[in-house]
């Protein structure tokens, strides 16, 4: 699938390059102007309206709560109303990733993949500690066309782990699965074997990618026991506790968990096979 025109409605004026980003409170900016702006399929003509129009080659995919994605770098662009228009059918979308567009450049419909965020600490449960690395995990799900639908921590006990993956999992409520904390070599430290106890299939690229990839900069890091296991047709990680190292290692994975939880969901066929 391609971007095959960029449309300004309110001069009338097609684009060959556009700038989408979000303003400090959120909204919507085309080059640094308040804008709509909508995607669609060729026709005749296309509306007068103060909006862009981005014109691609396949609308099949374009529902309420997909995403439209542009690549790695890019814009990514969530899809929030279908809207009848006299000229055709139109989807709003709003920027989730600012970027640059530019006409023939590929793009691809996302189905959105929903997340819940795990966090492990004896004192993060008992309110002795502020959580940031969870918070921060769902801050980063939108880059993938994920969100997070449950958020939840616990202590570092097995059974309260596995109790908590086990309800997430079952019916493949969550497509991904994010736990942070407990992947350290102390006594208190049970979160892989939780993983273990409840998981079908281990993963076992993306805990050496982790290690790998953030060990150049951390060597410590290579003590990290985080994992990954599959539970049905769901996606389940055990990352560090610290924000830091949780957040790093999931930035180095997003290019393949998209692809994985596709592949796992049995949607690798739903809108595109774009994966980052």
């Amino acid at each position: 699938m391609r971007l095959l025109r960029l449309f300004h409605g309110d001069n009338c004026q097609d684009a060959f390059v556009c700038y989408l980003h979000r303003g400090k409170e959120g909204e919507t900016l085309v080059d640094g102007k308040g804008k709509a702006i909508y995607a669609g399929l060729p026709t005749h003509s296309l509306p007068k309206d103060e909006a862009l129009f981005m014109i691609v080659s396949r609308g099949d995919g374009a529902d309420v709560g997909h995403y439209l994605s542009f690549g790695d770098g890019a814009p990514l662009l969530l899809v929030t109303q279908v809207e009848e228009k006299e000229e055709g059918t139109f989807t709003a979308l709003e920027v989730v990733m600012d970027g640059f567009v530019a006409l023939s450049s590929p793009c691809h419909w996302w189905f959105p993949i929903t997340a819940g965020v795990l966090t492990v600490s004896d004192k993060g449960s008992r309110g002795e500690r502020i959580d940031t690395a969870g918070p921060a995990l769902a801050k980063l799900l939108p880059r993938i066309g994920a969100r997070a639908i449950e958020r939840a921590i616990v202590p570092d006990e097995i059974e309260e782990i596995t109790s908590v993956l086990r309800e997430w999992s079952s019916g493949s409520k969550v497509d991904l699965i994010l736990v942070t904390g407990g992947t350290g070599l102390s006594p208190r430290d049970v979160t892989p074997e939780a993983l273990m106890s409840v998981g079908d299939r281990v993963v076992p690229g993306l805990g050496e990618y982790m290690r790998w990839a953030t060990s150049l900069s951390a060597p410590r890091s290579i003590l990290s026991r985080g994992i990954a296991v599959t539970k049905d047709k769901s996606l389940i990680m055990a990352l560090p506790g610290s924000e830091k190292g949780a957040t790093e290692c999931f930035k180095v994975l997003m290019p393949v968990l998209r692809h994985a939880v596709e592949i796992l969901s049995g949607r690798g066929g739903e809108c595109a096979h774009g994966h980052r």
